[in-house]
């Protein structure tokens, strides 16, 4: 017999997880009946007037309760598909021997890890982002189900970075990043705000492989200003491609930040940039220390799973 034996508790239930007036009791004890009779709460085609749109709804919701209640009495139970980035052969010594060095690096010097500038550049599209809470399996234990995706870059492209006291930007560019659409960002507006901070001279600085991140005068640039420290392709810490779990300018800021600014639909890219720097001024320096923190133990992660995706297994 189902939990939900009784129709005080599917009516508790509709209420709590459907958000309006449940059905009267005795239609619900005649579609639980009709359910454990035949399997299903739909009536046999026969002739009359069709049954009204609203009944319908109706019966599909008390449908799919009793359903999910069958479920979990065998033993099953929902799980929620991680969404993950894609993975090549090849990557995964490149993140196993990046994760080992900078770790090796902060054994000698611990408070290296605020002193890194985490950096990035995120689209944000007028119509918002994907929902992966809608897409649920059922089994009787976690398969650690994951859905991988190839990112793509456009919209509207914001830069920024993070380090543990604060964040810099954002910074919006106007078209596609070139290299010298981003060495005029390293130059105009990030170099001036960075330059300003306490032992600036120490500090690292990381970007991933983007094509715009590896030209010759962006290295040349990064060579000059952060001489044996800065991580990047084929940088002084080589960075391995296809990482976002490894940077808290990925697995943090752009999901916070995106979390808050599709709250509310954008229907103009001025209303949506505005919204994206509003996002920004929520962001304190406890919270920006506390993310950075973590990055020590997520290498270790990625480390332990041979350098495979480690995200979904939390």
């Amino acid at each position: 017999m189902y939990r939900l034996e009784y129709p005080i508790n599917v009516q508790r239930l509709w209420s709590k997880e459907i958000n309006n007036n449940p059905p009267d009791r005795k239609t619900i004890r005649s579609l639980m009946n009709k359910f454990e009779q035949t399997g299903s709460v739909l009536n046999i085609d026969l002739p009359g007037r069709p049954v009204s749109v609203t009944t319908q709804a109706t019966k599909d919701e008390i449908s799919s309760i009793l359903e999910n209640e069958r479920r979990l009495s065998m033993g099953f139970k929902p799980y929620i598909p991680r969404l993950v980035h894609e993975l090549n052969e090849d990557d995964f010594d490149r993140r196993i021997e990046y994760c080992e060095t900078f770790l090796s690096l902060l054994e000698n010097e611990p408070n290296l890890i605020h002193r890194v500038i985490w950096s990035d550049e995120a689209v944000f599209k007028l119509n918002g982002h994907i929902n992966r809470h809608n897409s649920v399996y059922w089994a009787t234990q976690n398969r650690n189900v994951t859905i991988e995706h190839t990112m793509q870059t456009e919209g509207l492209i914001v830069w920024a970075g993070i380090w543990s006291e604060g964040v810099i930007g954002p910074y919006f560019f106007d078209d596609t990043v070139t290299g010298q659409s981003y060495i005029k960002m390293l130059n105009d507006y990030f170099y001036p705000l960075f330059h300003d901070l306490p032992d600036s001279e120490s500090f690292f600085f990381m970007h991933d492989g983007a094509p715009a991140h590896y030209t010759s005068n962006v290295r040349d640039w990064l060579d000059e200003n952060f001489p044996g420290r800065w991580i990047g392709r084929r940088g002084a810490l080589d960075w391995p491609a296809r990482s976002p779990d490894l940077t808290p300018a990925d697995y943090f800021l752009w999901v916070y930040l995106k979390d808050i600014v599709y709250q509310n639909k954008r229907r103009t890219l001025s209303s949506l940039k505005q919204s994206i720097i509003s996002a920004f001024s929520t962001i304190d320096s406890d919270l920006c220390k506390k993310v950075c923190d973590s990055v020590p133990e997520r290498l270790q992660k990625c480390i332990d799973v041979n350098g495979h995706q480690f995200e979904h297994l939390n």
